[in-house]
């Protein structure tokens, strides 16, 4: 079965150190064995707790440049 491996332009199977491919080994599913090994790595077992949603852009005004074509300014 092949996958879609580039996400946000971003190649997830190419090594990082030399380009070649990686390849997926393993699927780890249970928590408990997930936990165990983010622990043995220092790394955080805990969920971080969910930040506030940021607030909507602001609107911008639109500029007459000269007829080149209408940009957005703050």
């Amino acid at each position: 079965m092949q996958y879609e491996t580039c996400s946000f332009g971003f190649d997830v199977l190419a090594c990082p150190r030399c380009g070649g491919r990686l390849r997926l080994v393993a699927l780890i599913e249970e928590a408990r064995v997930i936990r165990r090994i983010l622990g043995h790595l220092g790394l955080p077992t805990e969920v971080p707790a969910a930040r506030p949603a940021r607030s909507p852009p602001s609107v911008f005004d639109v500029v007459d440049d000269g007829g080149v074509g209408d940009r957005c300014v703050p």
